[in-house]
């Protein structure tokens, strides 16, 4: 080991430039005894981690007598020691809290480091700027003794990999709390959803705003409201895609919800010659098809645009509240896709389908205020959720920079 250059940002009171060796200079690889299958059960005392269940809930156990036999004649982890996925998805990282738990022998292991020359701390951060060598092939099938131990690190004095981890850590714990606020939020957001829209059939919501009463009606979506669909210009001829002068919009899109923009544009002539159609702002636009979960999909668009043929527009009359509507739709997400024709895969929605369902609906003073009730949780929830990518890249950018 010889001593390399400093990171490009530290701690003013560290001035040492780091050594470098490799990870295998500072501990070795171990892991826990192997268990039997047949020494597993469904139900049981004490969880046995799989690489499958490494990080998430258990679906096997061990005896507690199997348990602190191997705990105490075999190898097994300290509080704090960081377990490391060798198979499965590579280089997962768990830190050990000190529970009662087991885990699976060569698929899960961790580095017994020599204490005076590595912090566990730092080496969990520096595991998320490794990447692994001596490993072949595009797709990653286990991560060998051999592979950790031979892979080359720079890490500087310990009191520094504290200060350092210390530091990262935080940024984690930070992004934890937000995960968990906007998990909040989307529970919260559907609870509301459940309690303030009247279902059909029902004359009257569970939970409504002071000062409104009175039953609700029933109205035929296609009767408050018009329904376009798009079309595409066709992709061979450049004209129709070049000047880029009209918003057009593809199915991909109606993922993000509220748009102020669109990925691409068409030309004049390109609207001139395809079926494509101008839909005003704040209408509530629907997916009609779409790989995966897209069909049934809902969003809003807040600027004038076009849209492809999967894509409906449904642009309501002045009686209906867009943003009402929008919530209203987003909360019958696996309705709309049960009621699309053909199968439950492949299926689609048209604008038969679109235009034969039943809104239940209050005065349109009601609508305003459960309408804009949910663009407020919305607004929040998208603060969150910016918050966290925000930290994301913040600790993104302190990886490159506090490592050498």
């Amino acid at each position: 080991m010889g001593n390399k250059n400093v990171p490009e940002i530290r701690f003013k009171k560290f001035e040492d430039k780091w050594n470098h060796g490799k990870i295998g200079d500072l501990g070795t690889v171990t892991m826990c005894k192997r268990i039997f299958k047949d020494q597993t059960s469904e139900v049981g005392e004490i969880p046995f981690f799989k690489i499958g269940t490494f990080g998430r809930a258990p679906d096997s156990y061990i005896s507690l007598d199997i348990y602190n036999e191997y705990k105490h004649k075999y190898p097994y982890p300290e509080k704090g020691d960081v377990l490391i996925s060798a198979s499965g998805t590579i280089g997962r990282t768990v830190v050990y809290k000190g529970e009662d738990a087991y885990y699976q022998d060569s698929n899960i292991v961790w580095l017994k480091r020599n204490k005076n020359l590595l912090n566990n701390l730092f080496l969990e951060q520096y595991y998320n700027i490794i990447k692994w060598g001596g490993i072949e092939g595009s797709t990653i099938k286990r991560l060998y003794n051999s592979n950790i131990l031979n892979t080359e690190i720079n890490y500087p004095i310990l009191e520094e990999q504290i200060v350092i981890g210390k530091f990262l850590k935080n940024i984690d714990q930070a992004f934890s709390f937000h995960q968990q606020e906007l998990t909040t939020l989307k529970k919260t957001k559907q609870g509301f959803l459940q309690k303030m829209f009247s279902k059909e059939g029902e004359t009257v919501p569970e939970v409504r705003f002071p000062g409104f009463s009175g039953e609700w009606e029933e109205k035929r979506l296609g009767d408050f409201a018009e329904i376009l669909t798009g079309g595409t210009p066709k992709t061979k001829i450049k004209d129709y895609w070049e000047p880029k002068e009209i918003p057009w919009m593809s199915s991909g899109e109606i993922n993000n919800k509220r748009l102020k923009s669109t990925d691409n544009k068409i030309s004049q002539q390109g609207f001139d010659n395809s079926s494509a159609r101008w839909v005003k702002e704040n209408s509530v636009l629907i997916a009609l098809a779409g790989q995966g979960k897209t069909r049934g999909t809902v969003a809003i668009n807040e600027i004038k645009l076009t849209t492809n043929q999967s894509i409906a527009a449904i642009v309501p009359f002045a009686e209906f509240y867009f943003e009402f509507l929008f919530s209203n739709l987003e909360m019958r997400y696996f309705e709309l896709r049960s009621i699309s024709s053909g199968d439950g895969t492949r299926g689609g929605l048209n604008k038969k389908i679109i235009s034969d369902i039943i809104i239940p609906s209050p005065s349109i003073e009601e609508q305003i205020q459960i309408g804009n009730f949910f663009k407020q949780l919305d607004k929040t929830i998208t603060l969150q959720e910016q918050e966290l990518k925000a930290l994301q890249q913040t600790k993104k950018a302190f990886l490159q920079k506090m490592f050498v």
